[in-house]
């Protein structure tokens, strides 16, 4: 691999996204369509409230499918990088990054098309412009790209996650990731403690707003706390570094636990994620087991696991992580791979569940989720969306919708 393409794959170290019009064979793509299901509009049946919980959604692409208030304002809450209160839609980014929106955009297909190993004449040029620039303008342009890959995560998680559902409509609530190398911020045992009661606030927040699936694309990995302290707080020891990643897992893990289990008829839906390993051993505030907190990793498009998803008794079900198509913000068509893309996949699939039967409780769907999948030749269970709705269907009265 040469250095130019390391130097863009880098970039992606919290986003990875996959191949963007990539060749696939007739029968990898109607592995997943086949198992599909659609829920049409209704009169008479009530919105599903999803909770997109990530970086933001770019509220433009969804008219019509944003939850509101009583005074018809969109349903947003959200903290910046340093854990303020900014409840905006999106993150706001500088005008310098914004105004290169075209450009960072392409980049990212581009990056689909290298994580795909695909040779496009797309890739080719980004490695031409990569290897041509100086140090200077690179750390310019991966500044640039690693914000705007952040800001078109959690949009990209809404389109799939509202996808084939007339009857679902969003919730956003938005978090902040620090940015920039060395990382800003740094990191922290006050940010620790802002960034879980960022968390406890949006999940209150997110429950009390009407979500019956919150989507969960992200973990905080302990890991992800080491490097930002490598990279930015060079003097300090290795063990103290690894001593705060711990403490801020555990501190944000406890307010999870509590906010999930003081809210049963929600259900949460949580990445594995994507380091190949196992979730002992990445160890996200994300891993611990209750009735209605689904963990979920990822299988390729003809079902077979893939080796960058993390795995582990924890990892409920599994579901295609492989180029699955969802908007950039501004509404650009992209194929995206990772663990965060199957995670919106299954909470759709609980959402249309809960559109069959809103009486479920988060542990319910669940349990329909788990108790209608299959099982691949190496023992990863899949998510089967229609047969999951299917059961559904089988347990309401003949009169409901």
């Amino acid at each position: 691999m040469i250095a130019s393409r390391v130097c863009l794959l880098l970039l992606a170290t919290l986003f990875w996204r996959g191949p963007l019009g990539a060749q696939v064979a007739p029968a990898e793509a109607e592995f997943w369509s086949r198992r599909d299901v659609i829920i049409t509009p209704s009169t008479t049946a009530l919105r599903v409230r999803i909770g997109i919980w990530d970086s933001g959604v770019d509220t433009t692409l969804f008219a019509g499918r944003l939850a509101r208030d009583g005074s018809r304002r969109v349903l947003v809450r959200g903290y910046d990088a340093f854990k303020r209160r900014q409840d905006s839609p999106m993150q706001v980014l500088p005008a310098s990054v914004l105004a290169r929106a075209s450009e960072l955009n392409a980049v990212l297909q581009a990056q689909d098309e290298l994580d795909a190993g695909n040779d496009s004449m797309a890739a080719a040029a980004i490695e031409r412009r990569l290897a041509a620039m100086s140090n200077a303008e690179r750390m310019v342009f991966e500044d640039a790209y690693g914000r705007w890959a952040g800001y078109s995560h959690g949009t990209s998680v809404a389109d799939v996650a509202i996808a084939g559902n007339a009857r679902a409509e969003i919730v956003i609530a938005r978090m902040e990731w620090w940015h920039g190398s060395p990382p800003v911020p740094c990191w922290s045992r006050e940010l620790a403690h802002a960034e879980a009661a960022s968390m406890r606030d949006l999940l209150t927040w997110l429950v009390a707003s009407g979500a019956r699936v919150v989507n969960m694309s992200w973990g905080r990995f302990e890991g992800s706390y080491r490097r930002n302290l490598e990279e930015c707080a060079p003097n300090m020891s290795d063990a103290d570094r690894r001593t705060l990643a711990r403490y801020t897992v555990d501190t944000i893990r406890a307010v999870l636990r509590a906010g999930i289990a003081a809210a049963p008829r929600v259900l949460f839906v949580a990445a594995a994620g994507n380091a190949g390993s196992t979730m002992e051993a990445e160890n996200p505030a994300t891993r611990f087991s209750l009735p209605n907190l689904l963990i979920v990793g990822a299988v390729d498009r003809r079902g077979a696991k893939t080796a960058f998803t993390n795995t582990g008794p924890e990892v409920g079900l599994f579901a295609n992580g492989d180029g699955v198509a969802a908007r950039l913000v501004g509404g650009l068509l992209s194929h995206v791979t990772g663990t965060s893309i199957v995670t919106p996949l299954v909470a759709g699939t609980a959402a249309k569940i809960l559109s069959v039967d809103p009486s479920l409780s988060g542990a319910e769907v669940r349990a329909l989720l788990e108790q209608t999948t299959d099982t691949n030749s190496t023992g990863q269970r899949l998510l089967h969306p229609a047969r999951a709705v299917q059961a559904a269907r089988a347990k309401v009265p003949a009169s409901r919708p």
